[in-house]
């Protein structure tokens, strides 16, 4: 859909990663939406959760999910979303109708190219929200 493409370029165009922050969270972290949206900036689980927060909001079914990517296990977070009909598209993903999508948001805002990193076997899920 346009709304889940218009979140996407938002968020990667607008918020920028937090390396201050994310050198030193702390175990039990929970990201705020409201806060991340107002400073601009945030690690992967304000990404994630920002995300969320947005699509939910407008009744696009929306999964957070934290666990590893490989190849140095980083714990990371980031969402699937569902798509019911027509699916779509930006530069960065192709979203097909009918099924769960990964969209990496915090990777795609810091410049990296989605083929690099969109291979399902480089992610690990630990938890499912």
């Amino acid at each position: 859909t346009q709304l889940a493409a218009a979140v996407y370029g938002y968020l990667v165009d607008h918020i920028s990663y937090d390396q201050p922050k994310a050198d030193t969270v702390q175990s039990g972290y929970l990201p705020d939406p409201d806060e991340t949206l107002a400073a601009g900036k945030g690690i992967c689980f304000d990404y994630a959760a920002l995300a969320a927060a947005m699509l939910r909001s407008q009744g696009v079914p929306t999964r957070l999910i934290t666990g590893y990517v490989a190849p140095d296990g980083i714990y990371h977070a980031w969402n699937q979303i569902y798509i019911r009909d027509g699916g779509w598209i930006t530069v960065e993903i192709r979203a097909n109708p009918g099924q769960w999508q990964r969209v990496d948001i915090t990777f795609a805002a810091g410049g990296m190219p989605a083929g690099e990193i969109q291979n399902d076997s480089e992610y690990t899920t630990r938890f499912t929200y």
